[in-house]
């Protein structure tokens, strides 16, 4: 495992891990500030969708951008984005603020997204580059431990400094409010981000792609994974604790083991590699998942979903940097950020159909039903994902591997 890389390199990383600090904050209270706010169901599904939207129709835009700009300074204008838009949402008095404040966030979220690939890619070599994209996965997970940790606290420590609820407006407000000063924090490094030189070449159209088969086929899988994961994964915090009664603190101990556990699991993603190479890594991660998803939507007591969370969390994310690392590998360098926006698009556009649907079936049906029936979606996304990495990429793969063995000699 070669961790020797350059100072724009762990500049970036130390960024990454002040934004994983920041995600966790917001996403464990999202669902639980917008019900203080008086929005329902469907409101959750709206909001939880509309960065994804966001996110996809911004991401070609974002192309064009970072070939344009470069890489480091869409990551720039892209931090910016994402601190602003956390804090309209944390200061929003309702649904007005609440969905302006994420549509920045999306768009800042898409800039981030499509340049950080691209940048990762451009400062390393092949011989790092599974390294680095395991440990930014890592980085992000293992922030998320610390910041599930510690935003669990917040709402209690709130609460009993001001004599109100927990679940209280105030409260609630005060973590959205601590996941802005986390992203504003992640800004500094950046800001020392100097683009490589690897922009767009002269007489290039922003938009073009040299290889549309090997793009079409690395993001196919990704449309069905945002299918099945909108459904559901936005809304575990609702789940878990609508079932179990569990309370902030609790919840938060939960997502932060599952993070740390996700962390660990990333880090030995490189020596899997080695050992098996990088799609069959992948399909061995993300099938051994498929067991625990079944478990955590379907077990009947705590702790049975509470390990299910923690296994299936690390398994599924674990193989999204390899991934990621295998298409930079076989893409051309020029397609590289237009994948990163094809992928954007084509994930979003699956997680905020699958969020918005979500939010209308847990409206429309029982607390349990609802979650039955979007967890079985979840469960059968989930295995076209694999069957399509098996077929399209695996075997593909293999079949090229093996037809110059088949070939006779040519003279």
């Amino acid at each position: 495992m070669t961790w020797r890389f350059s100072r724009q390199i762990w500049l970036f990383l130390t960024a990454v891990f002040s934004f994983g600090l920041a995600q966790a904050f917001a996403s464990l209270f999202l669902n639980f500030y917008l019900r203080s706010l008086g929005l329902g169901a469907e409101w959750q599904g709206l909001i939880n969708a509309l960065p994804a939207v966001t996110m996809g129709l911004l991401s070609l835009p974002a192309v064009a951008l970072a070939r344009r700009i470069s890489n480091a300074h869409t990551l720039k204008l892209g931090a910016l984005l994402g601190a602003v838009g956390t804090g309209i949402l944390a200061l929003s008095p309702g649904v007005g603020l609440a969905l302006l404040g994420v549509t920045v966030q999306g768009a800042g979220a898409a800039l981030i997204m499509v340049a950080s690939s691209p940048f990762m890619a451009n400062n390393t070599g092949e011989h790092n580059r599974v390294t680095l994209f395991s440990l930014q996965n890592a980085l992000m997970t293992g922030a998320g431990f610390l910041g599930n940790l510690l935003g669990g606290q917040v709402p209690q420590l709130y609460a009993a400094s001001t004599g109100t609820e927990a679940d209280g407006v105030g409260a609630l407000r005060a973590a959205l409010l601590v996941a802005t000063g986390f992203q504003a924090l992640g800004l500094v490094p950046v800001l020392f981000l100097r683009p490589t030189g690897k922009t767009r070449p002269d007489g290039q159209r922003s938009f073009a792609v040299r290889d549309k088969a090997t793009m079409a086929r690395l993001v196919l899988p990704n449309v069905l994974v945002g299918l099945g994961a909108g459904a559901t994964i936005p809304f575990l915090n609702v789940y878990i604790e609508g079932r179990f009664k569990v309370s902030y603190a609790s919840l938060g101990h939960l997502f932060a083991w599952t993070s740390l556990a996700t962390a660990v699991t990333v880090l030995i993603q490189p020596a899997l590699v080695r050992w098996l190479g990088q799609l069959r890594a992948v399909l061995l991660v993300q099938a051994g998942s498929l067991p625990f998803l079944a478990l955590l939507g379907f077990a009947p007591q705590l702790w049975m979903v509470t390990a299910a969370l923690f296994t299936r969390g690390a398994l599924m994310n674990a193989a999204g940097p390899v991934y990621s690392a295998y298409a930079m590998t076989v893409l051309p360098e020029e397609d590289r950020p237009m994948y990163s926006a094809v992928n954007i698009i084509a994930w979003n556009v699956g997680w905020a159909v699958s969020s918005v649907l979500s939010g209308l079936v847990r409206g429309a049906l029982p607390f349990d039903t609802a979650f039955n029936a979007l967890f079985g979606w979840t469960l059968a996304m989930y295995v076209g994902n694999i069957l399509t990495i098996y077929f399209g990429l695996y075997r593909r793969e293999q079949r090229l591997a093996a037809a110059p063995s088949a070939l006779p000699a040519q003279k």
